[in-house]
Formats: structure tokens, sequence, C-alpha cells
């Protein structure tokens, strides 16, 4: 039986994601010792010797089956992707846990209240996570204009959908809500809504794509199955616009109130995920431009700022 309050942080990742895990693991263990933040490791393709170096730091490291048997024209080699598919799965591979929260590995905590925060979301028995819609957002969803007034709509949710081979009804129901994004989110060990996930999982994945199965299942359990939800400010999975303060020497929001950012998920900066040496634009209070790191360890050394 879980011990009340108890709960596990888990990332995942295969062998060029390891990095990442382990630049989220400095920042979760930069603000809670290991006695305090257990984290657990979905190995989705790691090696052995990264494999040996995670458990030797403490971390409970989980080389999962296929939750989901696909066939191997679709797979096409991407063991990463059971990552992907095992993030609906995670109280089977972590048991002994009140509530799960995951962080993708291409993420990493600022400041500790964004996981509070997934944590007292969790324990209403509602679903955390934050919705990719807003201010921070430049369009709610995508149309292709066909003539005059008559649109079509292109929203993330009802591509997939479509793609997914849904109904015409579910795909209509989809079509305007906004996105969940999967990067971090928390939920009870006994939420009803991880069964909802993986049947909607098995759904989605017959003719829908593997990558996205994750939120499109999400979607179904949440908008369709009307299970609870309970909505997180942006800044507790932020993917920009980028801003920092240069006296405090941390990444904030974008507009006012620009408050200290939660969590910093890299969500399509490729190009620096794959090498730490890349840098971006990012404004400061003054919007003067510089060039810098979004990663942890530029952020954890607290480096002077180069002005553009």
């Amino acid at each position: 039986m879980a011990q009340p309050g108890s709960f596990i942080i888990v990332t995942g990742g295969d062998s060029r994601y390891c990095p990442l895990i382990r630049e989220l693991v400095a920042s979760l263990r930069a603000l809670r010792p290991a006695a305090a933040c257990p984290i657990g490791i979905i190995d989705a393709g790691l090696t052995d010797e990264q494999r040996a170096e995670l458990k030797g730091q403490g971390l409970a490291v989980v080389t999962p089956p296929w939750p989901v048997e696909i066939p191997a024209h679709r797979l096409r080699n991407r063991i990463h992707l059971k990552a992907n598919l095992a993030k609906l799965h995670l109280p089977t591979y972590f048991p002994g846990y009140e509530t799960v929260i995951w962080i993708d590995a291409d993420a990493w905590v600022q400041d500790w209240e964004a996981v509070e925060l997934l944590r007292r979301g969790a324990a209403t028995g509602r679903f955390a996570i934050v919705a990719q819609f807003g201010r921070f957002s430049e369009t709610e969803l995508r149309l292709d204009w066909l003539f005059g007034r008559f649109a079509r709509v292109r929203s993330i949710l009802f591509k997939n959908a479509s793609r997914a081979g849904l109904s015409g009804a579910e795909c209509r129901a989809l079509a305007t809500r906004p996105t969940l994004n999967a990067g971090a989110y928390a939920l009870r060990a006994d939420a009803p809504h991880w069964e909802a996930f993986q049947r909607w999982q098995k759904r989605v994945l017959v003719k829908g794509r593997l990558f996205t199965s994750d939120q499109l299942a999400m979607a179904g359990a949440i908008y369709l199955d009307k299970l609870p939800v309970e909505l997180l400010p942006e800044w507790c999975n932020y993917i920009g616009p980028w801003r920092f303060d240069s006296e405090k020497r941390e990444l904030v929001e974008y507009y006012l109130p620009n408050r200290r950012l939660g969590i910093v998920h890299l969500a399509g900066e490729d190009a620096m995920r794959a090498d730490p040496a890349v840098l971006r634009p990012v404004l400061d209070m003054d919007d003067r431009e510089h060039r810098l790191s979004l990663r942890y360890p530029a952020w954890a050394d607290q480096p002077e700022p180069v002005e553009a």
C-alpha cells in the first residue's frame, strides 16, 4: 500500500537523451535531496554503462516491455518511443507511491513550486497538467482558408484524431480543444485516468502516430470521457517565448508579471537538445537580446550574460 503523501518523479529516454536526463536529475537534486525526492527512469534505449551510472546515483531504472504490441515496420527501430508509450503506465512500473509525476527529459526544474503544484493538483484526484493555449501561444489553432469565410480546422488534436481514425463526432469534439502538454503532469496512482489513458492508447495506436499517441490518449480521457483535470499555469511547464532576469539570474515568463519559471521545457529546441554549445536569442527585462543556452548547466553555474 502506498504511503500517504509519497510521490516519485519519473523521466526517461534513450542513450542520446541521457545527458538531458542527467541535467534534469541534477536540477532536482539541487532543490531536494535524494531521500525527499525519489526519481525513476524509463530505459528506452540506454546503454549498459548509462544504466549502471544512473542506478549508481540511486535512481530507479526500469526497462519495461512495450506496453502495446507495435509491428516492427511501424517502429523502424525507434526504441526511444517506448518512453512515450510507457508514460501512460507509470504506476505499473513504479508501484508503491501515492502520486506519480512525469517530467520529460528535455526539461529541468528551476523552481520547486511547479512540482508542488503538480502534487497538489493530483491530490485532488484530478489530472494535473498544462494546456498549450493562452497568452504565450501565437495562435489558438490553425485554419486552412478554402474560400470566402469557409475554413478547415488544422489543430493538432484534430489532425492526430483524424489520422488515428476516430469518428467524425470525436474529431469535431477535439478540434478546438487545447493540446495537453504531456511533457509534465501528475496523477494519483489509483486514479481512474490510467485505465482510460491505456484504453485510448490501444485504440489510437491502431492507425495513429506513435509519437503523439500519449497526448491524443490523454485528450480522449479528459475531453471525451470527461475525467477531471486540473489545468496549471504555463510556468509549470514552460515552452517559450523566452525572457530572463539578469539581476536574479533566472528564466522568467515573457510577459508581466514575469514570474520565475518552474519547469523549463526545451520542446522545439532540437539543436540545443543535441548540442549544449548551441545558443539562442533571449531577451532580458529591458528587451535587450542575448545569446544564451536554456539548458540546466548554463543556469546552475549562473554565467554572466553576453549581450548580442
